[in-house]
């Protein structure tokens, strides 16, 4: 799914095609797929302890992704969708959120450096660390 951006050329506007940023041209994928993993598993639980919808912007370059992890409604569940929203943004680098999320980073020297942004909900952001993946990751 390709989207189109508008380019300025003299006076006329030329529409130009840019390709579709898909959650594989990310390294965080992964971690996405293991928190998904673990709401199938056990998303009840998870879903009474967070009890609430994360919204991550993963920019890697230029492009960005947009992971929508819900621990609120149901069983939980992780989707990509870059116009969803979620009750706390959090917007990192897509190598500085896999670190962060297998334990390579600490959580508070990540903000105060300024490499991770947060917006809305702050007391649920502190429940990020509760989605960390718990194997599988961490050896990368």
């Amino acid at each position: 799914m390709a989207s189109t951006s508008l380019v300025f050329s003299g006076r006329s506007i030329q529409a130009v095609a840019t390709g579709a940023v898909s959650p594989g041209d990310f390294q965080a994928k992964v971690i996405f797929d293991a928190i998904e993993a673990q709401l199938k598993e056990s998303g009840a639980e998870y879903v009474k302890k967070v009890n609430g919808v994360f919204c991550f912007k993963v920019k890697k370059g230029k492009d960005e992704g947009v992971w929508i992890v819900d621990v609120k409604n149901g069983n939980g569940g992780v989707k990509f969708d870059p116009a969803g929203k979620g009750d706390v943004t959090i917007s990192m680098a897509d190598e500085d959120l896999l670190k962060l999320m297998t334990g390579q980073l600490n959580p508070q020297q990540a903000f105060f450096q300024g490499k991770v942004k947060i917006a809305g909900n702050m007391a649920l952001a502190m429940k990020l660390q509760q989605l960390q993946p718990k194997t599988g990751v961490s050896k990368l």
